[in-house]
């Protein structure tokens, strides 16, 4: 009798299920641009007891198509200070009947390394492949953690192109350790943020799915999120207080950094014997980098206290590597015994900036760099790269707020930014074409500022390398080869210069016995943004750059050109753009080509504009010239 009765429970709880989470009862506005619906999803944190959080999660997503699939999120992460107590995933057809189910063993345990030569963080993932679609996921964890330090946002959207039925957060904690949190991008959405003396709770309810829109900003600013920290936490056994960065930047001088920058004393000796003769802390400074770029190399580093204290000094002078916290922390290390001031920096590394929130204290930032002061000024090192100029950061930190440490606790500052003046290129290329169609051409290209961030390793990749890089760059040329190639990196000017000798043949069009010849050969702009219909977000223009092109071209002795075409400029608000001919004798015309971009956020009305701009330089970029034989 108790087996026919537990049956029939099964029975009826499926019959539930399938009532509640089937996709035919998903709001059709929830539909509409979605890849996948959180149906329902709920978290739960305890951090009652700082030392030991318990997070509880239960997550219902419908699944529309394939492209939807990276949205289920079938994995925990978990290392030696945390411990995975339960997790499973539930997999439901269209209609809510169960067709899967996977427990804890049928997890993958691996270990989270990404190029890391050690790495104690981990993940149980499950690696489900769909036999149809739309399907429905249940996915279930319970995990106990000693870190409070690290509270991980709340996104009621996690991403584009998905929707929220409803999503609960909610955090217990002690009276006496209220956490702090911060909303930002909640307007227009039902969203409510609610407390009592010992709980806070973020709700959501019928978000709809946000589009990704090229060139849009990125998507912290757009997405709802609700950041939370403690002012009282722990970080793998390591106690903190910080309400704000002053003291934050002191609990990590005092607590993380505190005792790793001795080094031997024969190092000590020999970095001063180097320094020596240098008068200024610029030029010491330039020596100091020289010599840990030339001694040590990067390698990631993930253990013990993750990714917030670094090994040694000593450690590295030893070893000769280290990640970037290790190899920023030796630097600092080595200028301190030669007396020049530097701070170590807390950055977000990423090519589309991120900034460390200036007003809400916590632990932030994946990338550790070195600012050495000079007066007002700030002079930033990337200690991870054996090859990047003294002061020069490129993409991957320029131009956003970052968290250096002063003697005097934790400041919020800015790094470097590369205006449009600052990111040149200029080619000059002299080009000689045969009477069969081909063309040989002398090019020599300068590039400064983040166009030479997109150069300046060239010289140490390997030649199949280089051949790819310049295929992809000149993917509309068919057929050519570079029969020589010369570098000049100057590191003090931070200039990058490419002298090659390149060979197309049949470049120009046969007409008849005429040639169709577009002067344009290496700088073409085949880039247009696609047509966005309704566009929500704004246009950002993260960067502004200026390309400065001038081709001088040899005709055979026995052509003429018919007729040049007109001198044509292109003026907009987001820049502006220049072509000329000149003929200075019967078979030598000159080309020249002048592109300025300016970055900025442009209201989205904008867009269709910008993408005219850019379409009128590509057609631009295509003229031809006819090239008519003499008979």
């Amino acid at each position: 009798m108790k087996k026919v009765v537990y049956i029939l429970f099964l029975v009826f709880s499926g019959s539930i299920f399938a009532q509640e989470y089937s996709v035919s009862s998903i709001l059709s506005e929830l539909t509409e641009y979605s890849n996948s619906v959180v149906i329902e999803e709920s978290v739960e944190i305890d951090a009652t007891d700082i030392t030991k959080l318990k997070t509880t999660t239960r997550r219902v997503v419908a699944v529309l198509n394939k492209l939807g699939d990276n949205n289920v999120n079938l994995y925990e992460n978990y290392n030696e200070n945390s411990r995975v107590r339960k997790i499973e995933a539930r997999i439901y057809d269209a209609q809510g009947k169960e067709i899967n189910r996977f427990k804890k063993k049928k997890f993958h345990d691996i270990s989270r390394t990404d190029g890391s030569m050690y790495e104690d963080s981990r993940m149980l993932y499950l690696n489900y492949t769909p036999v149809t679609y739309p399907y429905i996921v249940v996915f279930e964890s319970e995990i106990e953690s000693g870190d409070s330090a690290l509270i991980s946002p709340w996104f009621p959207l996690e991403g584009y192109a998905q929707s929220t039925q409803n999503s609960v957060m909610k955090i217990k904690f002690s009276p006496d350790n209220k956490p702090r949190y911060r909303a930002d991008n909640l307007d227009g959405f039902d969203i409510s943020i609610s407390e009592t003396p010992d709980e806070l709770i973020f709700s959501a309810s019928n978000l709809k799915a946000i589009r990704y829109e090229e060139h849009g900003p990125s998507f912290l600013k757009i997405l709802p999120i609700v950041r939370v920290a403690f002012d009282t936490f722990q970080l793998k056994g390591v106690s903190g207080y910080a309400e704000d960065w002053e003291q934050f930047g002191i609990w990590m001088e005092n607590q993380l950094m505190a005792n790793t920058r001795a080094l031997s004393e024969a190092t000590v000796a020999r970095v001063r014997s180097l320094v020596a003769n240098e008068t200024t802390n610029e030029a010491k400074a330039r020596k100091i980098y020289q010599f840990v770029q030339d001694k040590v190399r990067y390698i990631s580093i993930q253990i013990g206290i993750g990714g917030w204290k670094p090994m040694l000094a000593s450690e590295v002078d030893k070893l000769g590597y280290g990640d970037c916290k290790a190899l920023t922390n030796y630097t600092k290390a080595l200028l301190d015994a030669v007396g020049v001031p530097s701070y170590y920096t807390v950055v977000y590394g990423k090519s589309d900036k991120w900034d460390i929130i200036e007003d809400f204290a916590s632990i932030q930032g994946n990338h550790v760099i070195l600012g050495v002061p000079d007066g007002d000024e700030i002079t930033w090192l990337e200690c991870t790269s054996q090859d990047a100029p003294y002061g020069f950061i490129g993409s991957f930190t320029d131009d956003r707020d970052v968290l250096i440490l002063t003697p005097e606790g934790g400041k919020i500052t800015r790094t470097k930014a590369y205006e449009t003046d600052d990111n040149v290129q200029e080619s000059i290329s002299k080009v000689k074409v045969e009477t069969n169609g081909s063309i040989k051409v002398d090019f020599q290209s300068t590039s400064r500022g983040i166009k030479y961030d997109n150069r300046y390793t060239l010289p140490k990749r390997r030649q199949d390398e280089i051949d790819y890089y310049y295929k992809n760059r000149w993917s509309y040329i068919n057929g050519f080869t570079i029969s020589n190639i010369d570098f000049v990196d100057d590191r003090e000017e931070i200039l990058f210069t490419e002298n090659l000798v390149v060979e197309v043949p049949n470049y120009a069009n046969a007409v008849g016995d005429d040639y169709l010849f577009s002067p344009n050969i290496f700088n073409k702009n085949t880039y247009i943004p696609p047509r966005v219909e309704s566009r929500k977000q704004i246009l950002d223009i993260r960067r502004g750059f200026i390309d400065i092109d001038r081709v001088e071209i040899e005709i055979p002795e026995n052509y003429t050109i018919e007729a040049l075409p007109e001198a044509t400029v292109l003026e907009t608000k987001f820049g502006k753009y220049e072509i000329n001919f000149v003929q200075t004798d019967e078979n030598t015309i000159i080309y020249s080509r002048n592109l300025r971009v300016e970055k900025g956020e442009y209201p989205p009305s904008e867009y269709e504009n910008y993408r005219e701009f850019l379409r009128s330089i590509s057609r631009l970029d295509r003229v031809k010239l006819l090239l008519k034989q003499e008979i």
